[in-house]
């Protein structure tokens, strides 16, 4: 299997930003022939089988367009599969190969694991349990194994010639306003509100014991699994911060989802979480502490969704994504209501949702009559 990786300053007309890189290109750089490639659409991705090394690789490029268009992407992701393979940690794929100039990676390819959103989808959360519950603990564990490290990421991200972004302090400021812009349309905040909203911004944005690294995007879609066993994939946005930040998407759905597991399955979801967290943070064992982490990063994850509500507010009825929203804000304010943490943020959540409902009646469902994991395309 490959181990080099290369740079070059320029690779001119043998790159196509739609496309990708051509086969001679790609050839070049890999050290091998490839014998047939195939493009993974709709993604700037491809898996391309390798003569020699008698295995297959994942190529990705920072794409034209919207989609990959920034630079940074592409060198955020080779700093973090770097951080990882030179701390021994194997959550993610191997980088092989790499042009940062020309912002092509070369992955290894964990085929056969397949993408636990697929496996949701097909078989549901009793077929897909094992996928999610491997999910669960594959975070945790990343947690754990990459807490006070972030030193060495960063060192990676300079060589890389990316640099370190911190938005908290941006996404806490624009979350107050929005909430502000709501209680003028007739949702009241409350004194205490903004209280526990600063609250939930600050311990995230000094995470002590619970800094680790994440790949910045962890939902079902990044992580491949077979079986009890996966690894997570997508490090574009990669970045050092609250460990329970990703774990805020047991209880609170994500982008493709109107909602989640069901409570039984969270808690347990949660536990396996916890578990594998505590092997390397020991604070996560103190359930005051814990539970505090767990109520601000699910209420900030619906937070920062309301930034979507003047879009959601003039699209027609029907629109899913007002049924996901009202799901999110509801979603976490009984996380946090679990945890007995941040009552007043759990509290206006709760409101919000059901001021939502009224304001929108097309989206005044029973999430309950919906199912675990009900895909925001089938609202």
């Amino acid at each position: 299997m490959l181990s080099h990786v290369a740079l070059s300053d320029t690779w001119g007309d043998r790159m196509d930003t739609d496309n990708g890189p051509t086969r001679d290109a790609l050839e070049a750089l890999i050290g091998d022939r490839i014998v047939s490639w195939a493009r993974l659409e709709p993604w700037s991705v491809m898996r391309g089988q390798l003569e020699q090394a008698h295995d297959s690789v994942i190529v990705k490029w920072r794409r034209g367009g919207a989609v990959r268009s920034d630079r940074r992407q592409i060198l955020v992701e080779h700093a973090g599969l770097t951080f990882l393979q030179d701390i021994g940690v194997a959550s993610g794929p191997r980088l092989l190969a790499s042009d940062l100039a020309a912002g092509v990676l070369v992955l290894e390819d964990l085929a056969p694991r397949r993408p636990l959103d697929r496996q949701i989808r097909e078989a549901g959360v009793a077929g897909a349990w094992p996928g999610l519950a491997a999910f669960a603990r594959a975070t945790g564990e990343l947690a754990a194994l990459t807490t006070g490290r972030g030193a060495a990421f960063g060192a990676c991200l300079i060589r890389s010639g990316a640099s370190p972004i911190d938005q908290r302090i941006a996404e806490a400021q624009a979350t107050l306003a929005m909430m502000r812009r709501l209680e003028a349309l007739g949702l009241p905040l409350g004194g205490l509100v903004e209280s526990d909203v600063e609250t939930a911004f600050a311990i995230l944005q000094a995470p002590g014991p619970f800094q680790a690294f994440s790949n910045g995007d962890c939902e079902a879609n990044n992580f491949l699994s077979l079986g009890g066993e996966g690894r997570l994939i997508d490090f574009e946005a990669a970045e050092f911060r609250h460990a329970l930040v990703d774990a805020a998407a047991i209880h609170v759905p994500g982008p493709a989802w109107l909602t989640v597991a069901g409570p039984s399955q969270r808690a347990e979801l949660e536990q396996i979480y916890r578990t594998a967290l505590a092997t390397g943070v020991t604070a996560a064992d103190d359930d005051g502490v814990f539970g505090l982490g767990m109520a601000a990063a699910c209420l900030t994850r619906a937070g920062e969704r309301l930034s979507r509500f003047p879009r959601l507010d003039d699209r027609p009825r029907g629109e899913p994504s007002r049924l996901q929203m009202v799901s999110a804000l509801e979603a976490a304010a009984e996380a946090a209501s679990r945890h007995r943490r941040l009552p007043h943020l759990a509290g206006w959540a709760r409101r919000a949702g059901a001021w939502l409902r009224l304001r929108w009646p097309d989206a005044d469902q029973d999430l309950g009559q919906l199912g675990a994991y009900t895909p925001r395309s089938r609202a």
